[in-house]
Order: C-alpha cells, then structure tokens, then sequence
C-alpha cells in the first residue's frame, strides 16, 4: 500500500519508491530521475521544442506556441518540474500540486500533470513512463482528490498511454491554436492502480 500524507506535497526529492521506479521493465539503468534544477534550463526547453516539432503543421501561428513551449523550464517557478537524464536532459514533466497556480480549466484542489516530453531519438524505451509515474507518485502523496490532464487526439501516443493507466475523458475544451484539446481525469483512489500497470509494463 502505497504511504501518504494529508494537505500538501511536502518535500522536492525522491524518495524510495520513485528511485525504485528506475527498476521498471524496459527501463535503462543509466537513467537519472531528479528535480529540476537552474543547470537544466537550456536542456529541458530544447527538448521540449524537439519533442513537440512534429505537430508544427497541425497548430496555427506555430512561432507564438513554440515560443511558449521553449520556456518549459519556467514552470518550475510554481510546480514541480521532473527531469530525466542520461547524460544530458532526455524528458520531462510538470506536476503541479493543490493549491498551486494553474489553468483555470483545472479546479484548484486536483493535481495536474502537464508537458510530458522526451527526446524524439529516446522514445520507446519507458523514459515517458517513468515520468509519468513519478508525477502520479506524488500526486498522490498530495492528498488531491483527481488528477488531471489536457491533450490533444493529434498526441496519440501520450494520450493512448494514459487512457491505458484509467484516465477517463472528463470534457472536451476549446481548441488551442486550431487543435482539439479535451480534459482526462484519474480519482486518487485509481493511482495505485495506474502504478502498478506503469511497473508491470
């Protein structure tokens, strides 16, 4: 059973069970899970603007959304923002935890799991997983009723990923820059759940 605490996240690092995440099938032993840090800036935002190249023909004013996806690392000024490492900066991800600032199509008391990214030559070998894993590690340590997330049907990997772990279609939102988004959602009591099919994968 996994421990939790009341209220809010109430620590940054890694503890055991998401060090043990590294031990997941399909995952290299040579891969670093860690909190964000200042030295990381220029290699979290370059991945982030690799990893989301290749839906430049589906948005629209592609310049201005790319923009924003090269300061991925200034989420870390509010949320907690995961890197994964091998070498140099692979992937990352943002969870951002009750209470905290977010977009306002998430109520204020869910967790939130925002830009799930990893290097275009570094996929298909559970890096993405193991992000995502982290993130709902402490998400559910948060205390936070549900966690949430948007993507978009053009994100079919990511989204497939999570529908598998019991993310369920909660609302479909305003298109972003010419591209349907919608919001999933998983209970707190489904994480436990989602865990144990990220570990047994």
């Amino acid at each position: 059973m996994l421990g939790r605490t009341a209220g809010f996240v109430q620590k940054r690092s890694f503890d055991a069970y998401e060090l043990a995440l590294l031990k997941m099938p399909g995952a290299k032993m040579n891969l670093l899970l860690k909190d964000y840090s200042p030295s990381d800036r220029d290699g979290v935002n370059q991945v982030a603007l690799e990893a989301f190249a290749q839906y430049e023909h589906h948005y629209d004013d592609w310049v201005s959304f790319q923009d924003g996806i090269g300061h991925m690392a200034d989420l870390s000024n509010h949320a907690d923002l995961i890197v994964a490492e091998r070498g140099t900066v692979v992937g990352a991800v943002v969870h951002v935890g009750p209470g905290r600032p977010r977009n306002q199509i998430f109520p204020d008391n869910w967790s939130v799991l925002r830009m799930l990214v990893v290097h275009p030559h570094q996929r298909g070998q559970g890096i993405g997983k193991q992000l995502v894993a982290a993130s709902l590690r402490r998400a559910y340590l948060s205390g936070a009723p549900v966690v949430g997330l948007h993507t978009s049907p053009i994100m079919a990997s990511a989204l497939s990923l999570y529908r598998s772990l019991g993310f369920e279609h909660d609302c479909d939102l305003p298109s972003i820059r010419g591209v349907p988004y919608s919001r999933y959602a998983l209970s707190q009591a489904a994480i436990p759940i989602a865990l144990d099919r990220l570990h047994k994968r």
